[in-house]
């Protein structure tokens, strides 16, 4: 089965939940070829990013591109991020297609940026081509939350193809070792953040936690602009090194206020770290049972008092997601859908 993988980014150039799930489902397809922004263009264009049209502006390029490649090389299917094949949908290629849907911008826009100068843009002009981008394809939703939002705001139905963790790369180091391989404290908790220091991602609670509990040492995995007494941050820390960073953690500290998955959770869990995290994403349909807390609010004392909580009680999240959230149940529902989508075009 030859494949085709359009996204916007490679994960070299962005370190995303989208780029680490195309290099997913690059190891899941042998035969696949990945499409992006920077293998197909080398010139110099308008940059419309304050229209809010720039990531449309770049799949319409991808498209293009792709067009004038599937010419002399055939592929028996595509499979696009969200609006990275949105131009393919209008364009009339007879080729089965499946449009992967990350989240929603208008989800996004009416969950955390009201109030913001990317609330219009978001949910009027960006969610236009997000609507194109179901057009002539099999649509695919990886999270539940994303599936309820696709129908509820566009009528899109879709097939939920819920995310995989590597559990043989992703699972528990001895925390001894861990905390003396990253050079970190052995005598007090550790409280992990791992994602931009921003509002959305829930960075000004795990502030306002490190100031109300100056006896945990909250470890940031962050951008390099973080700094500051109450926390170490730490940056560039190559996706394969966390588990080390899992393992030496006695809980994840979590509160973003839009997830549509939550790789962070997923990995964490994987590493049998448990969690305190916000109700989004994944953890929108998981019961806490042993993965930690699952905190239905952005109140900051909520999270401290769950801190408490799961620092108190043992937890075993791992076996939680072992199955449910394996590589090989992804990769083999994945297959299972390019296969299903190229015989439905066949009849």
């Amino acid at each position: 089965m030859k494949v085709a993988l359009l996204s916007i980014y490679s994960f070299d150039e962005v370190k995303g939940g989208t780029e680490l799930f195309t290099e997913h489902l690059q190891s899941t397809f042998n035969d696949a070829q990945v499409f992006t922004y920077s293998s197909s263009y080398n010139g110099s264009g308008i940059d419309l990013t304050k229209f809010n049209l720039e990531e449309a502006r770049k799949g319409m390029v991808i498209g293009r591109y792709f067009h004038k490649h599937h010419r002399a090389d055939d592929f028996d299917i595509i499979i696009s991020n969200s609006i990275a094949g949105w131009y393919l949908g209008v364009s009339r290629l007879d080729i089965p297609m499946l449009n992967v849907f990350h989240f929603t911008m208008r989800g996004l826009a009416d969950q955390v940026l009201r109030g913001t100068p990317g609330y219009f843009p978001s949910k009027y002009i960006s969610s236009i081509f997000e609507k194109l981008a179901s057009v002539g394809k099999s649509n695919v939703a990886v999270s539940r939350k994303v599936a309820r939002e696709l129908w509820s705001l566009y009528r899109i139905r879709s097939k939920v193809i819920e995310h995989g963790v590597d559990m043989e790369l992703f699972r528990p180091i001895s925390k001894e070792k861990a905390r003396d391989a990253l050079g970190l404290e052995h005598d007090v908790p550790i409280a992990l953040f791992v994602g931009r220091p921003d509002h959305t991602k829930g960075f000004d609670i795990v502030l306002r936690a490190a100031k109300e509990r100056p006896n945990i040492q909250f470890v940031c995995i962050t951008s390099p602009r973080v700094c500051g007494t109450s926390i170490v941050a730490r940056h560039d820390v190559p996706n394969h090194c966390m588990p080390l960073y899992y393992s030496a953690a006695d809980l994840l500290l979590f509160p973003s206020r839009y997830e549509s998955v939550g790789y962070v959770g997923l990995e964490a869990m994987a590493c049998d770290l448990p969690v305190v995290v916000s109700r989004t994403g994944v953890f929108e349909d998981i019961d806490e049972g042993d993965v930690g807390r699952i905190v239905p609010s952005w109140d900051a004392s909520a999270y401290v008092e769950a801190i408490d909580d799961v620092l108190s009680h043992p937890f075993h999240p791992r076996r939680a997601v072992k199955d449910r959230f394996s590589i090989e149940r992804f990769r083999a529902d994945y297959r299972a859908a390019a296969i299903e989508a190229i015989e439905e075009r066949r009849k």
